[in-house]
């Protein structure tokens, strides 16, 4: 697994969630847990301290809800289990209320997805006006429209605000997906529902038949397989080849496009000296190498707007050529943040008034 910091999940800004700290989140939870035992099983295999131990969660005992099914209905106390487990499997959760219009189209639209990745990712879901201890978890003092927040590695990250539709769920997946891989939070869920927008009461629905769980772990195709496997082993030139041919098989694959785009990325940075690089561009704005690089380092390091800023900042000291080879990398590292992204339509805008 590459060591690099960068993050789609944490590159999303849509929805101002800056009061939002993880400490603050673990400790209400810690909170409202404190007496009993935790929610669910024993932690599971790997733990926050290895995260790479991707392994399913064992299932709750027969006939009981299981609080590490695909879709789980949660309060404060179950989402604990989420915020742990989140160290293996990567996870959602969307704050709604039946109340907001549209959030409960929005959040049955969110299940379907979900079912539909066969446990690449948990979705929780929490009813705000039913366990108002959420919002205050996260510090939200009113929620005028569904929030959706990513959850890896126990850290709460913004994801988006407001009902989206399906195929910018789609694709927000996608690109969750691969920063999840990216961090090596490759787990699965347990098949099936423990609590959704149709059983308010969090009452488990029966789960998938043993050949749909068998599907369920044989889902992820041989060739991305392949490639997450190669990136675990820093192998970026037989991941690109895994993506590839998954591409040359699939060409509309989006998860494919977005982990080639990545590795690209994690590769072409990878043998840079950073200090030499930041250097050479701070010595000489127009040095388009430099810029491109340093703007590569940027990204890598969750800088996001600094990154576009770089480089909006040197197609307007460039001309010609050295101008094209800016703003084509610019564009390549919109793609890789995703089109969703505020920051990306702000950047947009802003090339655009530096190219005219």
């Amino acid at each position: 697994m590459s060591s690099q910091p960068f993050s789609r999940a944490s590159l999303a800004g849509a929805v101002d969630l800056t009061g939002l700290k993880q400490q603050q989140v673990q400790q209400q939870v810690a909170d409202a847990r404190q007496g009993g035992a935790p929610t669910g099983a024993a932690q599971p295999a790997g733990g926050p301290s290895q995260p790479g131990a991707a392994q399913a969660a064992p299932a709750g005992a027969p006939g009981q809800p299981d609080p590490r099914a695909t879709v789980v209905a949660v309060d404060l106390d179950s989402f604990g289990q989420v915020l742990q487990d989140s160290a293996v499997v990567p996870a959602l959760l969307v704050l709604w209320s039946p109340e907001i219009p549209g959030a409960l189209e929005f959040v049955q639209t969110m299940e379907k997805v979900a079912l539909e990745h066969e446990g690449r990712y948990r979705l929780a879901t929490a009813n705000v006006a039913a366990h108002p201890e959420m919002m205050q978890a996260f510090q939200i003092p009113e929620l005028p429209e569904a929030m959706t927040i990513a959850v890896l590695q126990g850290q709460p990250m913004p994801l988006f605000g407001g009902a989206q539709p399906e195929e910018v769920v789609r694709q927000a997946m996608a690109e969750f997906l691969n920063a999840a891989a990216q961090y090596g939070v490759t787990g699965r869920a347990n098949p099936g529902v423990s609590g959704s927008v149709s059983d308010p009461e969090g009452q488990s629905t029966a789960p998938l038949g043993e050949g749909e769980a068998a599907a369920a772990e044989e889902s992820l195709s041989p060739h991305l397989e392949a490639a997450y496997t190669a990136i675990d082993a820093g192998d970026f030139d037989a991941a690109l080849a895994a993506f590839d041919a998954q591409l040359a098989e699939q060409p509309e694959d989006e998860e494919a496009r977005l982990g080639r785009q990545q590795v690209v990325l994690l590769q072409r940075a990878g043998s840079l000296d950073a200090t030499a690089v930041r250097e050479a561009a701070a010595a000489n704005a127009q040095d388009v190498q430099a810029q491109m690089q340093a703007a590569d380092l940027d990204l890598l390091g969750g800088h996001v707007e600094d990154a576009f800023d770089r480089l909006i900042d040197t197609v307007k000291v460039t001309a010609d050529e050295d101008r094209d080879a800016v703003r084509a990398r610019l564009l390549e590292l919109f793609e890789m943040v995703g089109s969703v992204d505020p920051r990306v339509r702000s950047a947009r805008s802003r090339l655009m008034s530096a190219l005219f």
